[in-house]
């Protein structure tokens, strides 16, 4: 992301108070990178929660009085909508202070960049933190500094430093991802994901951690890895090798390694899924994210129905048929 953004400008925009040539600099700046487009949407976010304004406002006044009260200068930082913090306004607030909670809700988000990179990136690690978003409806790929190739499925994140100086190899994932790690017995390879971690020295796993399912799955498709709870000790993790697959849900030890087939669970490296009585939340979830769109689940019940599909390369409309065939659910476009 641009480094030298204008915050104010930024401000300007979401408001639409600023110039033709303004916004057309704006627009630009967007369309040159996709972090620059979370960060707008995650500020977007906090000016569509209030009502309108019932005045113009003075942006820039407004803008330097709250970062004053604050003590907090904002600084440019790469963000991901699902990180940050997002005010939504009560309805019992008066109009005349909507524009200075607002603009303080997005320089709340900015501030807690920096926190943010603490938590992801501690230690030595936190001089140049670096990140991959894949956009719904994209994958992407990444080799890192030490030779270790990284596969990402749609609405996938992955934080990562930009070389390894610590006596870890550490990255981040929300989402899903297949890793070919680089072998270096002196340096293990670390991937934290949610509350969990996979801990290896060289192999090939697949990683299954969305923060909207209710556990996260690890395969391990060559080698061996530990897989437990972050800060487990080693009577709390298992080891997992070839050939099997462990899952773990929040404040519990991970399952039992169990034998499967690791080629259904790279399968989303091929446009395909498959679901094995999984809630039915959990299946439109993926198919937001592969064909980047939203749905909205009106008989709530029908959320936790239990699902067993193969889901293959085909138009959203043959997936959601076959859907409305098992739940007899129907379903309708908006």
């Amino acid at each position: 992301m641009n480094e030298s953004i204008d915050w104010a400008l930024l401000a300007r925009y979401l408001s639409h108070e600023c110039s033709e040539e303004e916004k057309a600099n704006v627009e630009a700046w967007l369309a040159s990178d996709i972090e620059n487009r979370n960060l707008i949407s995650s500020m977007q976010t906090v000016w569509e929660s209030s009502e309108p304004q019932a005045q113009t406002s003075d942006v820039g006044r407004l803008w330097e009085e709250v970062s004053a009260k604050a003590g907090i200068a904002a600084e440019s930082g790469a963000l991901n909508r699902n990180q940050g913090t997002i005010i939504r306004m009560a309805e019992w607030f008066q109009p005349r202070i909507y524009p200075v909670l607002r603009y303080a809700a997005v320089l709340l988000v900015a501030a807690s960049l920096a926190y943010m990179s603490q938590i992801f990136f501690p230690g030595d690690q936190v001089v140049h933190p670096k990140q991959l978003a894949v956009g719904n409806g994209d994958r992407d790929e990444i080799t890192l500094s030490d030779g270790t190739h990284i596969a990402l499925d749609s609405g996938s994140l992955l934080k990562y430093p930009e070389t390894f100086d610590s006596d870890t190899r550490d990255v981040y994932l929300s989402g899903e991802g297949y890793f070919e790690v680089a072998p270096n017995p002196d340096k293990p390879f670390i991937v934290h994901a949610n509350y969990a971690s996979v801990k290896v020295l060289g192999t090939k796993f697949n990683l299954r951690a969305w923060q909207s399912d209710q556990k996260t799955t690890v395969v391990v498709a060559e080698g061996m890895i530990s897989f437990g709870l972050e800060d487990a000790s080693d009577e709390e993790v298992v080891v997992i090798t070839e050939g099997q697959a462990s899952f773990l849900s929040r404040n519990e030890r991970p399952s039992k390694p169990q034998p499967v087939d690791v080629e259904k669970h790279l399968g989303w490296m091929q446009n395909e899924v498959y679901f094995e009585s999984a809630p039915l939340s959990e299946v439109l979830y993926q198919l937001e994210r592969w064909y980047n769109v939203r749905f909205i689940i009106e008989e709530t019940a029908a959320a936790t129905e239990q699902l067993t599909m193969h889901v293959q390369a085909k138009s959203l409309e043959d997936v959601l048929e076959l859907i409305s065939a098992l739940t007899g659910l129907d379903y309708e476009r908006v």
